[in-house]
């Protein structure tokens, strides 16, 4: 396909210097597929990048298409393609692995060290048009799926990827922030059987969204001590799984105190600063540390498949759409955090 197309462009290396441009649809190569966008949703990560903070001074060369999670339409296949065709409906894993490499050969493609990210190292999805690798491509036809919940998959596949590591049927759990993440996340684990479902959130609107998702027990964890309001909901003991989402040091400390013996604490988002940790304590009743880094490549995403046709709903994880345009605007909201997932419209 030929022709030009909006897209939003992070410029030059340095705080700022987002726009939106016109410029050429992307050429596609032998196994890599055209996708016309339906809705791309906004990720904390296209906020670091509009503030050039350390992460993407590392990572990023502008100009580059920002954006990394979306739905679309596939409208050109290349040459080599043989299991997505013209007209599938798609949503995209962001990571693009080597395959080449020792880690993909183990099976753990989803920590390859030499990933590439779309909408990092190479054009993402805040445009009309995204050409990816045919390998990486979702495949969702079910046309009762809106378009703005098949863009959701990206960051759905990390809340199944934490919450999905150890299996909760039966257990309690506990979930450490509800931002967008942690309340799919509580979403996941009252569909995978957790018997109970506490969220330690401190902002009063999100706790409000997570008790109406599901969730059994609300803490703030400012107002209350997290460690003794979390064991009196658990009979003293602790949960028997506790899932930060939050990324905060203080939120993750207090779990590794009030996490039950033999427990798991598993880190999806990533602390601004070290951690204060007793390893003596934290070893000696058994318990684990679990890092999680994306989605398990294809694995999480086949699970996801599975909980859509198990009827997991996450239209209120949708909070606001705004036309490509107002990606501003977009940015704004998420930063600011009032709202959960703002979605563009190209």
């Amino acid at each position: 396909m030929t022709g030009t197309m909006r897209a939003v462009i992070k410029t030059a290396p340095q705080e700022g210097c987002i726009e939106l441009r016109t410029v050429p649809i992307p050429q596609i190569g032998p196994r890599e597929i055209l996708v016309r966008v339906k809705a791309a949703a906004v990720c904390g990560t296209d906020v670091h990048i509009r503030h050039w903070n350390a992460w993407a001074q590392k990572r990023m060369n502008p100009p580059v298409t920002i954006g990394h999670e979306f739905s679309g339409e596939v409208v050109e296949i290349g040459s080599d393609c043989h299991t997505v065709k013209v007209g599938d409906r798609v949503s995209s894993e962001s990571h693009i692995p080597c395959n080449n490499c020792q880690v993909c050969h183990e099976g753990n493609r989803h920590v390859c060290p030499n990933t590439k990210c779309i909408g990092v190292h190479q054009d993402g999805c805040f445009a009309e048009y995204i050409a990816i690798p045919e390998e990486i491509a979702f495949v969702y036809n079910d046309p009762n799926l809106p378009w703005e919940i098949l863009a959701l998959m990206e960051p759905f596949g990390v809340s199944v990827h934490g919450v999905m590591d150890v299996p909760l049927a039966t257990k309690s759990v506990a979930i450490i922030g509800a931002g967008p993440l942690g309340e799919m996340g509580i979403l996941v684990a009252k569909k995978a059987g957790a018997a109970k479902v506490i969220v330690l959130e401190p902002n009063a609107q999100r706790a409000a969204t997570a008790k109406a998702l599901g969730a059994d027990a609300i803490i703030d964890p400012i107002a209350q001590d997290p460690v003794v309001a979390i064991r009196a909901l658990t009979d003293g003991y602790g949960p028997h799984v506790a899932i930060d989402f939050s990324g905060s040091s203080a939120g993750i400390a207090s779990a590794m105190q009030y996490l039950r013996p033999e427990g798991q604490l598993t880190c999806v988002a990533l602390p601004n600063k070290p951690v204060a940790v007793d390893i003596a304590d934290f070893g000696y009743r058994g318990c684990k540390l679990r890092g999680i880094a994306g989605r398990r490549m294809y694995e999480n995403w086949e699970e996801m498949r599975g909980l859509l046709a198990a009827g997991i709903d996450l239209s209120p994880i949708v909070t606001h759409t705004l036309p490509l345009e107002e990606f501003q605007q977009g940015l704004d909201l998420t930063e600011q955090g009032k709202c959960c997932k703002c979605i563009l419209i190209p």
